[in-house]
């Protein structure tokens, strides 16, 4: 013959300790610092290669920081930012114009809690085939 032991949880203990969670969590209400387009460069075949300084974050660290690019005031896609130990706080990428033409970058941080900085100082350069 077996023997079971069965633990009795008061209903109401069990889910205070299920819904509450933690007394230290908080809330990451603080958007990361306005990051700004440095230079920006025209490649043929309609690529762009553009220098940004990297945000920060009161929690986010900065390689956990995202950034959005927008061209002429559109989404354009997101960033992940390469960080080096040489240029810790630039980063470089490259984006795509539909057609030739002037084409003006902006981008902003996010940070891992969702929070967006303000939009960046914008630059215009020219897109060529």
């Amino acid at each position: 013959m077996y023997r079971r032991t069965i633990a009795l949880v008061s209903g109401a203990l069990l889910g205070a300790s299920l819904v509450t969670g933690p007394a230290s969590a908080t809330t990451d209400t603080t958007p990361p610092s306005t990051p700004a387009i440095l230079s920006a460069f025209e490649q043929p075949f309609l690529e762009l290669m553009f220098s940004y300084s990297l945000s920060t974050d009161d929690v986010t660290p900065k390689a956990g920081i995202t950034y959005e690019l927008y061209l002429d005031g559109e989404f354009e896609s997101d960033i992940d930012p390469r960080i080096r130990p040489e240029f810790p706080n630039i980063s470089v990428a490259f984006a795509y114009a539909d057609e030739p033409g002037p084409v003006t970058l902006t981008l902003l941080a996010v940070d891992a809690a969702g929070n967006k900085s303000a939009l960046s100082n914008a630059i215009t350069v020219t897109a060529v085939q």
